[in-house]
């Protein structure tokens, strides 16, 4: 009999509406019959709109708040109070094992700070770290990090190496993934001190057959599907996820105008429709948008502030997939084989 498995959800605190999520959620629990849900937000509220959700309404169980953390309040003050709060709660359930997992739409820094106090990083693991998939020309790749340490340490992105090929192998279903280090150039003689530093460090794991490191990539490398595995640290990771969040955002709007501009587009469009849905939701930004926080003792995932349904659902079958294949003991399985071949 397979295992259920409970998604804390934090649902305060943010511009995603009750609506989406619970319609985000049922879509899931269609594709995952396993699942059962801990819902952290208005009560009347949710008991309302929930009814239109038979099955969903029935794993699920709805735990009261008032408070919740914005996306103005500070990390720094959030730790010292606010523990009747909707991302409190969510996050103190998974530590007192009532859930498997969080997801949350709210602010970021917070969700990072309370997670990393109270579920605590796996002691292997240096700092965790954001991790998203992208789609590429080859399907989709792994890039981290994405914000969570905007400090460039080797230390920290061999970790980011380890938890990346962790992820690309459940989730895409592969064995030994291809890392590439996200640089200004391909060359060896590219890139900061720590960067040349980190590649020295990864080439040597990848002699000793514990990974599988490719060299320096690019920028238009993500897009191409270079590697399995992009890794950076989080300042340059965030700024080159709001750059493809834009650049999707622009395609989409010129290829919209472009259907438009004439009576013998729009007869094209019509044409192609089908194929051209295809690709609007391939490379939808509203729908690719959670970050996996990675390397932490429990599952957290990282939602947009303004998502829709579709991204929410995306969101809680990656959680699911993670879930069932236990990707916490496969990370630990990494870094204990890393760490018994070499020193880094």
């Amino acid at each position: 009999m397979e295992k259920n498995f409970t998604l804390s959800v934090d649902m305060l605190g943010s511009e995603t509406n009750v609506v989406d999520i619970l319609k985000g959620l049922n879509q899931s629990l269609l594709r995952n019959i396993n699942f059962k849900f801990l819902l952290f937000g208005d009560e009347k509220e949710v008991s309302k709109k929930i009814k239109k959700y038979d099955k969903l309404n029935q794993v699920s169980k709805i735990i009261h708040c008032e408070d919740f953390i914005s996306m103005d309040d500070k990390p720094t003050d959030i730790l010292r109070q606010r523990k009747n709060t909707s991302m409190y709660l969510a996050i103190n359930s998974v530590k007192e094992k009532l859930a498997d997992a969080v997801l949350s739409f709210g602010n970021t820094g917070a969700l990072m700070s309370l997670s990393t106090l109270h579920i605590k990083t796996l002691k292997e693991i240096k700092r965790p770290s954001i991790a998203s998939i992208w789609p590429n020309l080859n399907g989709e790749s792994i890039v981290l990090d994405l914000g969570a340490n905007t400090k460039l340490d080797s230390r920290y992105l061999v970790d980011n190496a380890i938890l990346g090929s962790s992820l690309a192998s459940i989730i895409f279903k592969i064995d030994n993934p291809t890392i590439g280090l996200l640089n200004v150039g391909t060359e060896d003689i590219k890139g900061s001190e720590e960067i040349r530093l980190t590649s020295d460090k990864l080439k040597a794991l990848t002699i000793n057959s514990v990974m599988n490191y490719r060299g320096y990539v690019e920028g238009s490398d993500i897009s191409h599907g270079k590697t399995n595995v992009v890794v950076t640290d989080g300042f340059t990771g965030n700024i080159a996820l709001k750059t493809a969040e834009g650049t999707a955002k622009l395609f989409q709007s010129h290829l919209t105008d472009a259907f438009k501009s004439s009576v013998l587009s729009k007869i094209g469009y019509f044409l192609s429709s089908l194929a051209m849905k295809s690709v609007r939701e391939r490379l939808d930004p509203r729908v690719h948008n959670c970050g996996i926080l990675t390397g932490l003792n429990s599952l957290v995932i990282k939602c947009h502030g303004k998502s829709e349904f579709r991204g929410v659902s995306y969101a809680a079958d990656i959680v699911y997939s993670l879930l069932f294949n236990d990707v916490n003991r496969k990370i630990k399985h990494y870094v204990a084989e890393i760490q018994s071949r070499a020193q880094y």
